[in-house]
């Protein structure tokens, strides 16, 4: 019996302003505080760790696109402080509303690949990690590129190297039924770990796919 899941009320964007803001992830995470708690945009600068007059002008464009709002005035000596908090707590926005370029880059998960790509990279440069490049044939005649031979565990694993991977094959020939398995568990297996809350934080990719070439 599969589990009922709540998931939060989605609020459709129709603001062409909101879909520009919300597909762009460097910018649409500044949202995040604000779906947390009311908050002035100072207190949210602090959070963030950005300069006030970024935010600021941010904050305005939330605004005028729906997914900010006032919701109260601190009265003070001059002007009132404004404290804002985000529309609601999840947005669906229609893909007709994302400018094509903007709706490539989400798809080629560009702002998250350059996230793990600069984790992976500061990890290269301590001292301890010594990397190199692999390219060899392999028994099924495919070209393989990687830091070690795929059929030697990887010295990354073991327990004094850095919790770092990056593997990626287009050489996995399965049956319909063993690639509907692995993509079950690859599911199951990031279900298991999402849900900790450990003190050091991850970037996390999992992907498969049908080769293009159909073989």
């Amino acid at each position: 019996m599969t589990a009922t899941v709540e998931i939060p009320s989605m609020l459709e964007v129709r603001n062409p302003l909101a879909a520009r803001i919300l597909a762009d992830p460097d910018i649409a995470l500044w949202l995040k505080p604000f779906m947390k708690a009311e908050l002035s945009v100072k207190e949210a600068a602090e959070i963030l760790k950005v300069p006030l007059q970024t935010l600021h002008y941010r904050v305005e464009q939330m605004v005028e696109a729906g997914l900010l709002e006032v919701v109260s005035l601190e009265a003070r000596r001059g002007r009132p402080i404004k404290r804002y908090r985000a529309t609601a707590l999840g947005f669906k926005v229609p893909l007709e509303l994302i400018p094509p370029r903007m709706l490539e880059d989400l798809e080629s998960a560009v702002f998250w690949s350059r996230q793990l790509q600069e984790g992976l990279e500061r990890t290269r440069k301590l001292p301890k990690y010594r990397d190199h490049l692999m390219v060899y044939l392999n028994e099924h005649g495919l070209m393989i590129f990687g830091s070690s031979h795929e059929k030697v565990r990887p010295k990354v694993l073991d327990k004094d190297e850095p919790a770092v991977l990056s593997l990626w094959t287009a050489g996995l020939h399965l049956t319909r039924e063993d690639a509907k398995t692995l993509q079950n568990e690859l599911w199951e297996l990031f279900q298991r770990y999402h849900k900790r809350q450990g003190p050091e934080r991850y970037v996390l990719h999992l992907g498969m796919a049908p080769h293009p070439d159909g073989n």
